[in-house]
């Protein structure tokens, strides 16, 4: 072991990860996920409140200690499952399921480096269309792949003591609208940042193409995703602390809002594609099956939806929402809704689904102080060809010129 390595260390990590699961009582709960490369465990720590199922919650993933000579990140997730476990924050757990990860690179933690024992970046160990790199990838995706997370967020800090804070931003398969949102909760946690005396860093947008897990997430399952940085130059480490907890707990609060078009609270997840003029988002009775939906739908549309869209100036007051899938796509989602903003003068008349009339249960409509939304829920897989829902309505007006 290198004797050199910084507080927390991997010993240190463990340690305190079991004795945080010791002192929760029933609310958190310590396990190991897989094995390094040289054999030590990665820890799992779920923080939440058991009372209430899983499937009734939102789930969030944090890491830390992704590149192993980092310890901010070690300290701050530790720091996040101890301040959630106060009485004052128990109607988080009941909300969300917490899953936080300390130390994903143990060796490279061990030997103070950044990589993993072998060599390899942990944080590029996660191509799209392949197997995982590193063992330790491997064992953190396997997580990924069974919880499906809301939202994933992979906690750094700068090795060396530059003045970097600052966030990344991971945009999905619905580039220009989760560009827009990872945009503007970027600046949200910005001022959180500097509000606690820490200046920030413009956040940045990540296109460069590095297999991270955050990319993964972001791609294949359409969750909210971000890489948080965390300067080392401050000393004491507490210091260092402070300058990211703030901004964890900030996240947590976003997952139990409704902003950025969601009717449901959540992180920002749930326009899988489109924006509030046409959305097409998941289907499901609770946070689970909605999950596994947005999974689903993601990949449908990387294996072949070419666009998603209105029909411009809703001809005949219609608003035409159309979803063409090709003959190339193997996942189809058990279930779609459809959303869209109409005009606050519309009455809305009928809904048709491939040129059915659709029964009123499966729509409703509401202002939300900007225009009409109606919510369009079909409970069966899109079919190959265009899946198309009209939304036809009558306004008090008449339009100037002639379409």
């Amino acid at each position: 072991m290198n004797n050199n390595t910084p507080y927390p260390n991997y010993e240190d990590t463990m340690s305190e990860a079991k004795q945080i699961a010791d002192d929760s009582g029933a609310f958190g709960k310590y396990e190991e996920i897989g094995y390094s490369g040289e054999g030590r465990p990665i820890p799992l720590l779920t923080i939440t409140d058991p009372a209430i199922d899983a499937s009734e919650k939102s789930v969030v993933v944090f890491t830390g200690g992704t590149d192993g000579h980092e310890e901010t990140g070690r300290a701050s997730t530790l720091a996040l499952a101890k301040t959630l476990l106060k009485p004052e924050n128990a109607t988080h757990l009941q909300k969300q399921v917490v899953l936080i990860i300390p130390t994903t690179n143990p060796d490279g933690a061990v030997l103070n480096i950044g990589p993993t024992a072998n060599g390899i970046s942990l944080n590029s160990s996660y191509p799209h269309d392949a197997e995982p790199l590193t063992c330790e990838a491997d064992a953190i995706q396997t997580l990924i792949k069974e919880w499906i997370p809301d939202a994933y967020f992979d906690v750094h800090g700068l090795a060396g003591g530059s003045l970097g804070d600052g966030v990344y931003l991971y945009p999905t398969v619905n580039h220009r609208w989760s560009t827009r949102v990872l945009s503007e909760i970027g600046i949200e946690l910005d001022k959180v940042a500097e509000q606690c005396g820490f200046p920030q860093g413009h956040p940045h947008l990540w296109l460069e193409n590095v297999p991270s897990l955050n990319k993964w997430v972001a791609r294949n399952q359409s969750g909210f995703s971000m890489l948080l940085e965390s300067t080392e130059q401050y000393y004491p480490l507490e210091d260092s602390v402070r300058s990211m907890l703030p901004r964890l707990m900030h996240l947590i609060k976003l997952g139990e809002q409704t902003k950025f078009f969601q009717t449901i609270p959540n992180y920002p997840c749930d326009v899988i594609s489109g924006n509030p003029i046409c959305a097409l988002m998941p289907f499901g009775d609770d946070y689970s099956s909605r999950r596994k939906c947005r999974r689903d739908m993601a990949q449908m549309i990387i294996e072949g939806v070419p666009y998603f869209g209105r029909e411009a100036a809703d001809p005949d007051w219609t608003a035409t929402l159309t979803l063409p899938v090709e003959e190339s796509v193997k996942t189809l989602p058990p279930g779609l809704v459809f959303q869209a903003t109409l005009d606050r003068r519309a009455t809305i008349t009928k809904v048709l689904w491939q040129d059915h009339i659709l029964e009123d249960s499966l729509w409703r409509s509401w202002d939300n102080g900007i225009g009409i939304v109606a919510r369009v829920e079909i409970p069966e897989p899109p079919t190959k060809g265009d899946n198309v829902v009209k939304i036809k309505y009558e306004v008090p007006f008449k339009r100037h010129t002639t379409i």
